[in-house]
């Protein structure tokens, strides 16, 4: 089904997926894009981080992000046909009085969610909290399609990366010191599964990236896993090329209530995850930087 985007709501908090929801902001803020109204909505701390130069991506160092969202706001203003409506409302997602009083989502075609973390020891913790606290609000504004970042190797996912020893390393991780974020999001997918499940019109994804190595060069392009232990993926996803799918599933839904494993090139199944992330000029100036 095609969802004629007029309006999203964007969620992020800190982390790589929060990373990847503020490049799914400058896609969605992109002329092309088809979107007319994006609302973005992030705590006190890490909203200022939509102004930083890099978002912990290898999108270059030419590339700087948060001159091009300042830039992409001030341009709406000039031509009236292209006018898109941008607004950033600081909201704590945890605290769900706060929530229902300044989360509006009345008019909203979809909502896309990073607030996830699968990083040990840093960021914040609020997937389920959050999340909960969101739907709530969807119910309540009417609001049906939401696209929510969560981790490969959660609930149904395990064996984690099963063509990939690193797998076994983050699946070890899961175990012990990332404990806590393995929780998180686990319950978190539970819960929103359990609301789809009570007959409600809910309508979600949950997308489980692999990679999202800060070096990772972005192509445009990525790839769902079809089926468990049959396909394979590159093993190092771009988060900007994620920020693209969070925004395609909800410009066009393709997946629907499920859980996917999205990753890189399939053809890089099996390349070092070092050089998996990387385009061949970048991995020429590498191997040229060693000889000296």
């Amino acid at each position: 089904s095609t969802l004629i985007m007029t309006h999203i709501a964007i969620f992020f908090s800190s982390g790589a997926f929060g990373d990847c929801a503020r490049h799914a902001i400058l896609h969605a803020l992109s002329v092309e894009s088809g979107v007319q109204e994006v609302t973005i909505y992030s705590n006190e701390r890490n909203m200022p981080t939509l102004n930083l130069a890099n978002y912990k991506c290898g999108c270059g160092d030419d590339i700087h992000h948060g001159e091009d969202f300042e830039r992409m706001l001030s341009n709406y203003g000039s031509n009236p046909n292209d006018k898109k409506q941008v607004e950033r409302v600081v909201v704590d997602v945890t605290n769900s009085k706060e929530v229902q009083e300044k989360v509006n989502l009345s008019g909203v075609d979809a909502v896309i969610s990073g607030l996830g973390n699968r990083q040990m020891f840093i960021g914040d913790r609020v997937a389920r909290q959050g999340t909960n606290n969101i739907l709530k609000i969807m119910k309540r504004d009417n609001v049906h399609r939401i696209v929510i970042m969560t981790s490969m190797g959660i609930n149904e996912d395990k064996p984690c990366m099963e063509w990939r020893s690193e797998g076994k390393f983050m699946t070890a991780l899961f175990n012990t010191v990332s404990l806590r974020e393995y929780r998180d999001l686990s319950r978190m997918e539970k819960d929103v599964r359990k609301a789809s499940d009570n007959g409600s019109d809910l309508n979600y994804l949950l997308v489980r990236p692999v990679g999202l190595g800060e070096e990772c060069v972005p192509r445009g392009e990525y790839f769902v896993q079809k089926k468990k232990f049959d396909d394979a993926l590159g093993p190092n996803m771009a988060k900007s090329d994620v920020g693209l799918f969070l925004l395609d599933q909800v410009r066009q839904p393709t997946y629907n209530n499920v859980a996917v494993v999205v990753g890189a090139d399939p053809r890089e199944a099996h390349v070092s995850f070092m050089e998996a992330g990387l385009t061949k000029e970048v991995k020429a100036a590498n191997d040229e930087e060693e000889k000296k």
